[in-house]
């Protein structure tokens, strides 16, 4: 078994979603002066690689805390796509690249979307990120997928239909994640574990890939 890791980390120097405040990562306390060393961490919810919960849309919905354990340990397979910033992604490119996989995904799975962008060095290019069209949110609720994820900032443009559509139907969405394109069109097994926030919008979370080879 392999593993790969598909997580980036937390910095003061983490792109995030505008409107968004850099995290702060700040050394409260040192062996020398305290015995002991910790830091003090202040970022928003969806922060470097992250999941949304329902709740993030959709007022009343489940948050992170009450999601299924059973939502972070899945089969899932990794979908390439080569586009230019601000291009979309439509539902018949996704069918063929499912297609070429040879994945069946459905119950206990992820759809997993790798551009590359965790490796765009533009700040402008990054925020021009491609996207999903709004119908591939549908081909993701009838193939009935625990959750999607991709290497970019998020799914969509505003006003965000992907999300709205996914995450009313418990459909979780994993954003800003990491050497996916080194899996494409492979399938394994993911664990994408949450920090358990309290009434959260969503958290970032560690997520890696299992191969079997």
């Amino acid at each position: 078994m392999r593993l790969v890791d598909l997580t980036q980390p937390i910095s003061p120097s983490t792109r995030v979603f505008p409107g968004y405040p850099h995290p702060i990562v700040h050394k409260w306390t040192t062996i020398r002066e305290d015995g002991y060393f910790s830091n003090l961490l202040v970022f928003v919810e969806h922060t470097a690689t992250h999941m949304d919960s329902p709740a993030h849309f959709i007022e009343g919905g489940p948050t992170i805390d009450r999601l299924p354990l059973e939502k972070f340990f899945a089969r899932a397979v990794v979908l390439r796509f080569e586009k230019k910033p601000g291009e979309p992604v439509s539902r018949r490119e996704v069918e063929e690249a499912l297609r070429s996989s040879g994945a069946r995904p459905g119950r206990g799975w992820y759809l997993l979307f790798a551009f590359g962008w965790d490796r765009v060095e533009s700040m402008d290019d990054w925020l021009k990120y491609p996207y999903l069209e709004d119908d591939v949110a549908d081909l993701a609720l009838e193939l009935g997928v625990e959750g999607i994820g991709m290497d970019t900032p998020s799914p969509d443009l505003a006003p965000f239909n992907v999300h709205k559509k996914l995450l009313p139907r418990g459909v979780v969405v994993v954003e800003n994640m990491a050497n996916l394109v080194d899996l494409a069109g492979r399938t394994f097994e993911l664990v994408i574990l949450p920090l358990k926030v309290e009434g959260g919008s969503g958290a970032p979370v560690r997520a890696v890939a299992r191969l079997g080879d």
